[in-house]
């Protein structure tokens, strides 16, 4: 089960990661008025609904130290990311960050797409019986069993 967790929760980083480069373009396109800003918003949404998934599988998968605080970082980040979008009319340059915490959001999940999986998050493997008591060392040919 932690298995298909790990990558169900990779893959939903991959696909997040695909979907802020989809994000950058809308943003650029809105700047140079190819289209509204209401489309990187709305795609921004759906992102969202990913971002938030990916915590709780990490967690609820035991996915390690590792995944668990990169995919609560991005979540945190995702978060600010509005705030920083909802300052645009009152304290302009401070919503200006939300191009640098935008960059942000993409190396952390870069981070987590890139992530090797935790030895934890896979099905357990155990030796054979014998072979883990009966350790050979390198060039030693081992005993039958």
């Amino acid at each position: 089960m932690r298995a298909f967790v790990s990558q169900l929760h990779r893959g939903l980083a991959w696909l997040t990661l695909a979907g802020l480069v989809v994000q950058f373009y809308l943003a650029g396109a809105a700047a140079f008025g190819a289209t509204s800003f209401a489309v990187h918003a709305i795609w921004g949404h759906v992102l969202g609904l990913i971002v938030m998934i990916l915590p709780i599988l990490a967690l609820v998968g035991g996915l390690g130290r590792r995944r668990i605080v990169l995919s609560t970082l991005l979540f945190v980040l995702y978060v600010a990311q509005y705030a920083l979008a909802a300052f645009r009319f009152t304290l302009p340059y401070a919503a200006a960050l939300h191009a640098v915490n935008a960059l942000a959001l993409l190396g952390v999940t870069a981070q987590l797409a890139w992530a090797v999986p935790s030895r934890r998050a896979g099905p357990v493997q155990h030796e054979p019986a014998g072979h883990a008591a009966d350790p050979v060392m390198p060039g030693e040919p081992r005993r039958p069993g």
